[in-house]
């Protein structure tokens, strides 16, 4: 199908396309609220070394090295058992179930990332309360900063500062629904098009509403007045018909009776 040809059934396609659109939003937008809207508590942690003796590359690639290891072992089992035995006012029955739904429901809770060699950790926890998000946000890096020598062998000699505190939205950020909805619709125009480029028929077209036109009215000129007068045989069979002595003849204008 060429270009021009292609533009065109996309104009007299628009109907489906709107309809196919809008269909691919409202389903984003119900499954997006199927999930619980959750607050989000960001901080950064740094990891620090005693670099005495060590050229930048060593220490470049061994802040790496930690940086990574420490965000890993966030999600492990036990990080997890130390978070919930730290002293901070976490709300342990969020975290039910089995030992295995509890690390799982743990590892949907927090997320790290490293920023490459730099040595800094952010942590993000998710949390449907905004208090508890900022608790367990606390809690993780109260382990990360006293109990890191569980994870690494340096000792002292590995310490991890903290950057920025927590920092609670105000609004939840889980699922983001301005993104959801920016991606459903591009994805939905994707869709659309490929659609009607597959089924271009008016048997495949989709829509939800039906759109109203006027009607037009074709101006022929013009009216055409026929008298009508009755036949002989007529007269003879309804007596109640009016005799008239004029023949059965159309009045009015000629062309227009051709017509």
């Amino acid at each position: 199908m060429e270009f021009f040809d292609f533009t065109k059934l996309i104009k007299k396609k628009r109907g489906t396309i709107a309809t196919l659109v809008f269909l691919i939003i409202v389903a984003t937008l119900g499954l997006s609220l199927l999930h619980p809207l959750e607050y989000g508590a960001h901080s950064r942690l740094l990891v620090v070394q005693n670099t005495a003796g060590n050229d930048p590359y060593t220490v470049s690639k061994s802040n790496e090295y930690l940086g990574n290891l420490f965000s890993e072992v966030v999600y492990s089992g036990s990080f997890y058992n130390f978070v919930m035995e730290s002293s901070y006012n976490i709300d342990r029955g969020y975290f039910a179930g089995t030992y295995n739904k509890q690390l799982k429901k743990w590892q949907e809770t927090v997320q790290t990332k490293t920023l490459n060699d730099t040595g800094i950790i952010e942590i993000n926890v998710y949390h449907t309360d905004p208090g508890q998000a900022q608790q367990i946000a606390l809690a993780v890096n109260d382990v990360l900063i006293n109990k890191n020598a569980n994870y690494q062998g340096s000792g002292q000699a590995i310490k991890v500062n903290i950057i920025d505190q927590p920092l609670v939205s105000n609004y939840p950020v889980k699922p983001s629904l301005p993104q959801n909805l920016i991606l459903a619709f591009a994805g939905g125009l994707m869709f659309s098009l490929f659609f009607i480029y597959l089924f271009p028929e008016e048997r495949y077209n989709v829509r939800l509403w039906t759109a109203q036109h006027p009607k037009k009215v074709k101006h022929i000129g013009h009216s055409v007045k026929i008298d009508y007068y009755p036949i002989k045989d007529e007269i003879a069979t309804n007596p109640e018909v009016p005799a008239r002595n004029e023949e059965y003849r159309p009045q009015g204008n000629m062309n227009n009776v051709l017509k």
